[in-house]
């Protein structure tokens, strides 16, 4: 199975800054073009997108996928997710259900931009494709998961002005035209949206994986959730692919993630602190060998100001796997 920086416009000393990092910086001018777009300010989004096409096979078939499956709860969460009803709080030994009702907040928006750990550049890149193909970018499953359709169209001309923006805060930003949906975009939101009616498109990862790269490009989307862009970030809370030697590495990096994310006491200053040398973390390396599926979490925590969090759904795999999803509304 494969699952497969803000400067401001005027750059700030904030001491030491590797040569990776400094690649990254442009020349930036003293304001930014907006999207001229307006609406009321959005959430940003985690999600755990599940295993390659998880969502779409029964767990009996595939026993290694349990949890994950179409019958899941993690299923069944990401399609009540935008219902405008309540979604009932549950408690059970392995899931728990925290969220209430999130459905008027995910259909308020005018465009979705995606994160996905899926997509890694040399320099960050954002999707310019008018109508998106889907790309199956996972192995070994049945042909029919090669065979999904999701009927989703870009946005071109909002993801230019999003260059711009990008490039204006200083971080270098390329397009591509040809890319198709991979799999961290089009599992999970082929629950949520069936039938979409605002264009969904995507932002690449840097492919250095190097955090202060990716808070700095949440920093700068941060404006975006003026402008009605809904902003989400799809890894996973674990993305181990390897037997642990310590049966508690799913608890432990659930433990560090949830301090983060909701603990009252730090400020964004502090969270930002910890994000940033997370990769040194005994707990991060354990549960994320290689921390693509992590970052995600850092963009949206930044997009998100720094400010706490809630989670929204949490389940606990096989093997210390980890499946949570949470929401920056404040």
């Amino acid at each position: 199975m494969r699952f497969a920086v803000i400067l401001t416009c005027r750059v700030l000393s904030i001491g030491f800054v590797s040569l990776a990092v400094a690649q990254h910086i442009i020349a930036s001018s003293s304001s930014c073009p907006r999207t001229a777009m307006s609406s009321q300010k959005q959430p940003v989004l985690f999600l755990s997108h599940g295993g390659g096409p998880s969502f779409f096979l029964s767990a009996s078939d595939s026993p290694f996928l349990s949890g994950m499956d179409k019958d899941s709860d993690a299923a069944r969460y990401l399609r009540e997710l935008a219902q405008k009803v309540p979604v009932q709080a549950q408690n059970r030994a392995k899931t728990r259900y925290l969220g209430g009702c999130t459905g008027e907040k995910l259909n308020s928006h005018k465009a979705v931009l995606v994160v996905s750990a899926h997509w890694e550049e040399s320099d960050v890149t954002i999707q310019t494709t008018k109508k998106p193909d889907l790309y199956f970018d996972y192995y070994g499953f049945p042909p029919e998961t090669y065979k999904l359709t999701w009927p989703a169209v870009g946005a071109p001309d909002l993801a230019k002005k999003i260059q711009n923006l990008l490039e204006c805060k200083g971080i270098k930003c390329k397009t591509n035209s040809e890319r198709g949906y991979d799999h961290g975009v089009f599992v999970p939101f082929k629950l949520i949206f069936p039938d979409p009616k605002v264009p969904v498109f995507q932002l690449s990862l840097d492919s250095s994986l190097d955090p202060e790269v990716h808070l700095r490009l949440g920093e700068a989307l941060q404006e975006l959730r003026e402008e009605g862009i809904l902003i989400v970030g799809s890894g996973f809370t674990t993305h181990r692919m390897r037997p642990s030697s310590d049966p508690d590495y799913g608890k432990k990096m659930q433990e560090w993630l949830h301090n983060v994310l909701t603990n009252p006491q730090l400020t964004p200053s502090e969270r930002r602190k910890i994000l940033v040398t997370c990769d040194h973390l005994p707990a991060v390396q354990e549960a994320h060998p290689r921390t693509e599926h992590l970052l995600p979490f850092l963009v949206t925590m930044a997009a998100a100001e720094y400010n706490s969090g809630r989670i929204l759904f949490s389940a606990s795999l096989h093997s210390g796997w980890v499946l949570e999803h949470y929401i920056f509304d404040s």
